[in-house]
């Protein structure tokens, strides 16, 4: 890539002397979405039913067919994506399509980027009409180099979900293998053979049958720590991290709802989160019960009051115990100690201190850390690498769509 020093001015800013500004409408096909009628409306169809931010169902038919950038019209404005395949758009939103040889994709990054709300006209509930969307000015360099501005864009934005593929198919794979050891007890035994369907010996429990030699008991006994986090005031930004209960997804974390503390915040050293923590949601609605693995090396992330922090012993190794814990009848179990009213609803720390656990031989423990390990520092590294290639491109792209940076000849063709 390189600098461009040759620019004009224009009602849309500075762009290089070589580009154009047009109207969205004249380079690009703006349609609004059509209503399906409540009967058409399925939890499962065929072809999913799109609104202004996603999903909203399913239907049997499809409104349109090939590649498209969607966003709201009504209620949510502002929200960008690009879709291909047969769909149903709704008439909450609106879908843009090529024309003209126009590269959809340029112009997607270019409204990824947007503020929608310039083209606003509601009074009470947002609204964005199709000719005012029709009028939007956009810079229009020529085909060849909106493709390969968006090549470079896509590329970055390929990696990025080809790691989060990769990352769910790793976490099945250990779901996969915890399930085939510690639930059907099919591990290898010392003569190679998977233990219970050859006959290995099995013992009643509390919690089953489960192999000789094997244990259950409360989670405490088996942790150095179960203890909740620590909440202070909040300032708008700081190197010192609040990771609550909104940034806990379970299975992976949205960093985009961390929060900050003010970094002269006295905050005890156990409250910081830790490679290896079991971190559960614990107070509150729709994300009560969410548990996750925490995999990070990290010295400035602190756990929020609202979610508990569980350090296990050498006895149970923390990817058991968080597989342990998503198994569904075991999750399932965790939420019935859940307790409270609607609005003040409650893991009590005492609950999760008492939940009984499998505890397999050491020798078992230490083969599946072999296994797992692996796979969660994976997880974590395809992380750290998506978080560095979205800042790469959320760096490059206002750069690209004004021409600031120009891709070279030899590129674009």
């Amino acid at each position: 890539m390189k600098t461009n020093d040759r620019f004009k001015q224009t009602e849309i800013g500075m762009i290089p002397e070589d580009w154009e500004v047009k109207e969205l409408g004249e380079c690009f096909k703006v349609n609004t979405g059509e209503g399906v009628p409540p009967s058409k409306r399925l939890l499962k169809g065929k072809y999913p039913l799109m609104g202004g931010n996603g999903i909203i169902g399913y239907t049997d038919d499809f409104l349109v067919d090939g590649e498209y950038i969607l966003t709201g019209r009504v209620g949510t404005i502002g929200e960008v994506n690009f879709k291909r395949g047969k769909l149903w758009i709704s008439d909450n939103a609106m879908y843009v399509g090529s024309n003209n040889g126009n590269n959809l994709k340029f112009i997607y990054y270019f409204l990824k980027k947007f503020d929608f709300t310039f083209l606003n006209v509601g009074s009470t509930q947002p609204l964005i009409k199709q000719s005012d969307l029709k009028k939007l000015k956009i810079p229009s360099p020529k085909n060849a180099e909106q493709s390969a501005i968006a090549k470079i864009l896509s590329g970055l934005d390929s990696k990025i979900e080809l790691n989060q593929n990769m990352n769910k198919i790793l976490e099945a794979i250990g779901q996969a293998i915890f399930k085939h050891w510690f639930i059907d007890f099919e591990f290898t035994n010392e003569e190679g053979k998977p233990y219970k369907s050859s006959g290995g010996e099995m013992v009643d429990s509390e919690l089953g049958e489960i192999p000789k030699g094997w244990k259950v008991g409360k989670l405490q006994y088996y942790c150095n720590e179960i203890t909740r986090g620590f909440t202070t005031t909040y300032v708008e930004k700081s190197n010192l991290i609040n990771l609550n209960q909104k940034a806990n997804r379970g299975e992976c974390l949205d960093k985009s709802n961390y929060k900050y503390y003010p970094e002269e915040a006295d905050i005890p050293k156990s409250k910081f989160a830790k490679k290896g923590d079991i971190l559960i949601n614990s107070l509150g609605q729709g994300t009560l019960g969410r548990v996750h693995l925490f995999w990070e090396d990290t010295n400035n992330v602190v756990v929020d009051q609202h979610i508990t922090i569980i350090r296990t012993k050498k006895e149970i190794i923390p990817e058991f115990l968080y597989l342990y814990l998503i198994y569904p009848p075991n999750k399932k179990r965790l939420e019935n100690q859940i307790t409270g009213s609607t609005g003040m609803l409650m893991l009590n720390i005492s609950k999760i201190r008492d939940f009984e656990v499998l505890v397999p031989s050491a020798n078992i423990m230490q083969k599946f850390s072999s296994l797992t390990h692996s796979i969660y520092s994976s997880k974590t590294r395809n992380i750290k690498e998506n978080e560095n290639l979205s800042q790469i491109r959320d760096s490059l792209l206002p750069k690209l769509m004004s021409g600031k940076i120009r891709v070279p000849v030899e590129v674009r063709t």
